[in-house]
Formats: C-alpha cells, sequence, structure tokens
C-alpha cells in the first residue's frame, strides 16, 4: 500500500524548513552576536545594480572667534565633503542528511541541521564584522594598556597590564574629548573578552566595576551586558577579540593580549545585498541525487561591514592630528589577561 502519511518530500515542508532556519538565525542574532547586533551599527543599503555602498560626510566648520566688521559681510565659508564605501562578499554553506541516517537517527536530524546551520551563519557574519572591524583600525586610536594607569597610544604596542576601571574611565574620557557623543541612553559599548571580564569584575580599587544587578535603572540589559561603568555598557562575549604578540589586527582564538573595543554611535556599518536566505532541498530534488537519497539544508547571504571615519575636523574632533583618528567613533585598548 502505497505512503499516505507526513514526508519530507511533502508540499509544504520545504518552506517549513526554510522559515525554520530563518526564524533561528533571528533569534541566534539576539542571543550571541555582539558585534552584529542591532543598534550597535548603522544599517547599509545597496544601490540596486551595484556592490557597493557609499557614506558621505560632511565635518564641523572650525569656530570663528573674529569680529565682524561692520558693513564688511563674512568670507563665504566652503563644505568639506569626504566619502568612504565598501563592497559585500557572498557566503554560504549547507548539510546534507541522507535518508539512512533520518531514518536510523533518535533525532529528527533536519530540525538539528536547521538549527545548526542558523546558528553557524549568524556567528560567521558576526566574526566578519568582528575582524574587519580590528583590521582595520586606526593607529591612533588603538591604545595599549602599559600600565594600571598608563596607556599608549600605537597600534603595535606592548601591552602589560589587565584591564581594569581606571583604563575603562581613560578611554570613555578618551572618546568625550574628542567630542564622540555616546549612545542615546548617554552609554558608550564596550565589547570584551571572559578573561578581561573576570580581571574588571575582580578590580578591588577605588575604581572597582560594580554589576548590573546593584544599579537602580529601567534601561533592559543588552544582550550579554554584564554592567555599566565609567560611561560604558559593559557586553561580554568569548568571541571577541585577542591576538598574538605585537599584530593585533589576526584574531587568534590562543592570543594573550586582549581587544577591549569601545563603541560609540556611528561606528561601522553593515549592509547586505542580499539577506540571509535559508534553503531546503527535499530529497530527490536535482539530477545529482536521481535515487532521492540526500536532503540538504543551507544559508547563503551577500553582505560587507566598515568602520566609518573617512570625515575629520583637525581642530576639534581629531585633537588637531589630521592624519590621526578623523571622525573614529570608537577605540581599541589592548589588555593582557591574568587567565587565559
Amino acid at each position: 500500500m502505497a505512503f499516505t502519511g507526513t514526508s519530507n518530500a511533502q508540499s509544504g515542508f520545504a518552506a517549513l524548513v526554510q522559515e525554520l532556519v530563518q526564524a533561528r538565525a533571528l533569534e541566534e542574532l539576539r542571543a550571541r552576536a555582539v558585534h552584529a547586533m542591532p543598534g550597535m551599527y548603522i544599517p547599509g543599503y545597496f544601490v540596486k545594480g551595484t556592490n557597493t555602498i557609499r557614506y558621505a560626510r560632511y565635518p564641523d566648520l572650525t569656530i570663528s572667534t573674529t569680529p565682524l566688521t561692520e558693513g564688511v559681510p563674512p568670507t563665504e565659508q566652503a563644505l568639506t565633503i569626504s566619502s568612504e564605501f565598501f563592497t559585500a562578499a557572498q557566503y554560504g554553506q549547507t548539510i546534507g542528511v541522507s535518508d539512512l541516517a533520518q531514518l536510523d537517527s533518535p533525532h529528527d536530524l533536519i530540525s538539528v541541521a536547521a538549527e545548526r546551520i542558523a546558528y553557524q551563519a549568524t556567528r560567521t557574519m558576526d566574526n566578519l564584522v568582528r575582524n574587519n572591524i580590528h583590521s582595520t583600525a586606526r593607529t591612533a586610536a588603538v591604545f595599549g594598556a602599559t600600565g594600571t594607569t598608563a596607556v599608549t597610544t600605537g597600534a603595535t604596542t606592548a601591552v602589560n597590564t589587565n584591564l581594569n576601571g581606571w583604563l575603562v574611565k581613560r578611554m570613555a574620557t578618551d572618546l568625550l574629548a574628542n567630542n564622540v557623543a555616546p549612545f542615546a541612553d548617554g552609554f558608550y559599548r564596550l565589547i570584551i573578552h571572559p578573561n578581561q571580564q573576570f580581571d574588571l569584575v575582580t578590580d578591588t580599587s577605588t575604581n572597582g566595576f560594580i554589576e548590573l544587578n546593584k544599579y537602580v535603572s529601567d534601561l533592559p540589559a543588552l544582550t550579554n551586558e554584564i554592567g555599566r561603568f565609567g560611561q560604558c555598557r559593559i557586553i561580554v562575549s568569548s568571541d571577541a577579540f585577542r591576538a598574538t604578540g605585537a599584530a593585533p589586527t589576526t584574531y587568534s582564538s590562543t592570543g594573550a593580549n586582549y581587544n577591549a573595543l569601545f563603541l560609540a554611535p556611528d561606528a561601522y556599518t553593515i549592509g547586505d545585498s542580499q539577506t540571509l536566505q535559508s534553503y531546503f532541498v527535499a530529497p530527490g530534488g536535482d539530477h545529482t541525487d536521481p535515487l532521492a537519497q540526500v536532503s540538504l539544508v543551507g544559508y547563503k547571504m551577500r553582505f560587507g561591514s566598515k568602520l566609518l571615519h573617512a570625515a575629520k575636523d583637525t581642530t576639534e574632533g581629531d585633537n588637531g592630528n589630521a592624519a590621526g583618528l578623523g571622525l573614529a567613533r570608537y577605540r581599541i585598548l589592548r589588555t593582557t589577561a591574568s587567565i587565559s
């Protein structure tokens, strides 16, 4: 007798699995990703027919302190325009499940595959954004912790100090001193590694950290937020950037140096010219599977990200360093950690 029950070849089953992948992707993005977390970046939009997104910026004008001469109009000023752009790349993967594996497994392997491929897509995006941030940061925006109350500018500065409360306050002050406004809630965002978290929460000095549950606030907690300190909302992730030696631009999962990332609004952009798409191919879905032996679950996406700091105000927003910070709305502090 022919089988008339539910099967994975049934009409609508492929669409159901695709929706499961997309739903799981959104859930994972909110639960685990910190660099690609909504609200942390400027969404970018590509012009159809191109693979490029361009941002224009207009630096602030220099303060005018010269009094007007009676009857003489001031000389016209010109706006300075600068722009920067990035392109997108496509990423994707699939998981294959054979008919026998699905038959013999005590689990629903299609559901498992959908969950795992969604998490892979989310973490792939988050890690790519993280690597882009730390590999393209301006040298003048990177600091090395060279003492419990000392930092030195420079991407390759040797570091010898663990993260502490004074260093957090120092970096937030640097952003404020360069006219970099915090987020609308009055705080910057600070992304650190769990090993840096340990040093920060065990800092017993007068600059020590206060955990989230001791605050009286109506602000909802951010993903992985552990507390607010030094005008920063502190977010912890095992995917925070770490590196080996004096090469802070290449991620190493075993690196002994850690990059604490301080972010203000509009620090970077993420744009996609092909939104995350999910796919399910039922057994026998194409000519490469003539005996209907394999199901495929997969995703693809095309996106890019970029730090935004092309425009610069050499009189105020850049501390007079025309070739340095520009309008960089971030700072990176390299530290060591007492555990690894």
